[in-house]
Formats: structure tokens, sequence, C-alpha cells
């Protein structure tokens, strides 16, 4: 097509107003004549996107727009010609000052004015793609920020943490204060798998390390982080927590669960499931947790899971399973991607 007749369209669509409606789309638009390759129109959104004036764009074809060979963009537009709801690509285009971005493309062949076209929806993917760096980033930093595994002479800790996305809703912690023979440690698990959800973790980990100073029960200490907790979980936000305590001078496991109402006990004559009520943190500032007690001997386990791994796993537990095998089983359950939800969780080997 020509310039005068790119003209012509033009001044059809105005006396249509089509023109009008087309600036009114959100999303860089862009017609393309199907033969020749000019650009016959861009939107207020295009423009901006491709850095170009109206005037400029007139004299544009869609060599001037696309940093991908003639070849791959011919091929695109083949196969869009055979799609009559639409074809979806990416492809690499260019702005006027000479920088090179990576957009989606989503084109359809189709008549306009009685010429055949190319309309296109262009979307720039570049703030995706920062986007999506800056996420596996705190993904990594998250995921390093966690505990190591530990080996003492009086216990053995496997973890298993798999994020759904890049960032995780699920945390664990635990301490060791060898003076003491005590282990303190702490699951969370709240609502969502984003990077609020994220921060809302290292909240409840920082809001653990100060529970810890403090000489009260456990189940005063949960109702501590959750009074504390409340300001961050604005709009009906909420967590599920578990505090357990293991002093291995009675050889006794001290727990409260806030959401997280399950824990697995391996013991000599097989797994028991062994539940534990409370509430969710963030929801009622003056909530009461209970406390629980167990004993343990050498040789006996515990698995401290988030629902989105314990829900992996089927019921009734084989009563042959030992720590090692439940260990190997949780890591498979989680490798193999079956989850919907974050699944994580701490496994304490008792020497």
């Amino acid at each position: 097509m020509s310039f005068p007749e790119s003209i012509i369209l033009r001044e059809k669509c105005n006396q249509c107003q089509r023109l009008d409606l087309l600036n009114m789309i959100n999303d860089a638009l862009v017609l393309v004549e199907s033969q020749t390759g000019a650009i016959l129109f861009m939107n207020e959104m295009a423009l901006e996107l491709y850095q170009y004036t109206n005037a400029e764009s007139l004299q544009l074809s869609i060599v001037s727009i696309i940093h991908d060979s003639a070849t791959l963009n011919q091929e695109n537009m083949r196969v869009a010609q055979q799609y009559t709801n639409g074809y979806v690509f990416t492809a690499n285009h260019i702005k006027k000052d000479g920088s090179i971005f990576k957009v989606e493309v989503s084109t359809r062949y189709m008549t306009f004015h009685g010429n055949e076209i190319f309309a296109s929806v262009v979307r720039n993917l570049t703030p995706d793609a920062k986007m999506r760096e800056e996420v596996e980033l705190a993904g990594k930093v998250q995921r390093r920020l966690l505990p190591r595994d530990l080996d003492e002479d009086l216990f053995r800790i496997r973890s298993i943490y798999q994020p759904h996305n890049y960032v995780s809703g699920d945390l664990y912690d635990f301490v060791f204060k060898e003076s003491k023979d005590v282990l303190h440690g702490i699951i969370v698990d709240v609502m969502g798998h984003g990077i609020a959800a994220a921060f809302q973790t290292n909240v409840l980990k920082y809001l653990f390390g100060s529970a810890l100073q403090k000489s009260i029960p456990i189940n005063d200490k949960l109702a501590w982080m959750n009074k504390e907790v409340m300001s961050f979980f604005a709009g009906g936000d909420f967590a599920a927590v578990f505090l357990f305590e293991l002093d291995f001078k009675c050889n006794t496991l001290t727990y409260s669960a806030g959401g997280i109402n399950h824990f697995i006990f391996i013991k000599g004559n097989g797994a028991e499931i062994v539940k534990a009520p409370g509430l969710f943190l963030g929801i009622n500032e003056e909530e009461v947790f209970d406390q629980g007690v167990c004993h343990f001997q050498s040789g006996d386990s515990f698995l401290f899971l988030t629902d989105g791994l314990f829900e992996l796993i089927s019921q009734p537990i084989s009563s042959e399973i030992d720590f090692w095998a439940m260990h190997e089983m949780c890591k498979l359950l989680t490798a193999g991607g079956a989850g919907r939800d974050d699944a994580s969780g701490v496994g304490i080997l008792i020497r």
C-alpha cells in the first residue's frame, strides 16, 4: 500500500470514528497491510511504546519495528492467517531510539475497509521479565536464610522445602540451645505464595527469635506472637504456625499449634498422626492457645509439616515406614510437582 492509500484508509476510519475507538484500547495496537507490510495505523499506546509520532508512523513498515529475521516474521504471519481466532507469539521489536525489547504479539488476519490486514496487540514483556528476575532473586535469598540440616549427638534434622512458585509462604526455623539440651523450632504457613507472604513469614521468624528470649510457656509464646503479628495481617490475611520444643534431658516434646493442627510421630510400633487444636494467627488478637506434651525415646522421630506437604501423603501411613523412608517419600512428593501449594517441613530423628 502506498502512502496516499494509507492516508485514504485513515480518512475512512476517521469518518466512522474507528480510530477513536482503537485509541481507547489500553494496549499497543498496530494495523499492518498483509501484502506490503506497510503500517497503516498505530494507536496512541503503540506510538508511545515505539516512540514515534503519528506523522512518522505513516512512513513505517513492519520491518521498521521488528528486529527478528524477515524469514521468522513471514512464518509468523503465514501461521496467523491459518488461525481465524488469532495467533499469539513472542518476538523482538525495536524502538525509534534503537533499543530492542521482547514482546508478546496477539495478531489476527482480517479485512479492514476492504484491505487485508494483520491487527496486532503488542505487549511489552520487559517489565514482566524484570519482575520475574526480582522474584527469582527474592526466592533464592529466602532459601538461603533457612537453617541448614543438623547432625548432633542427640538428634538429626532433615528438612523439606518446595515453594509452589519462586517465593514461598512457608518457612521453618530451629535453634538448638546446647547448654540446656533443648531444641526450639517453628513451622510457618502464611496464606498466599507471593512477595507479601514471604515478607510475613520473615516477620514471624523475627518474632520467633524474640519469643525464645521470654521465660514463658510455649503456648504463651504463641499467643504473644499472635498479638505482635496482627498489624502485619490486615485485610483478612492469616498464618498457620506450629511451635515445638524438644527437651533432651526430660525426653519430652512440648508443642503449641495455631492453624497447623497435626504432626507425625514415628515410634517403634509405627507412624501416628497427632492432632493439635489451635486457631490461625492474625485473626483474633486475644486468642488463647493450647499446649501439648508427649514423651519420646531413642529411635523415635517427628515430622512437622505444612498443609501443602501433609495433604500429599496418602493415609493411612504404613506401619512399616521409618524416618528415612518418610523423609524420602516427602522429597519425592514435592519434587514431582503434584502439589498446588508451598510444601515444607522439618523431620527430627532422636538418636
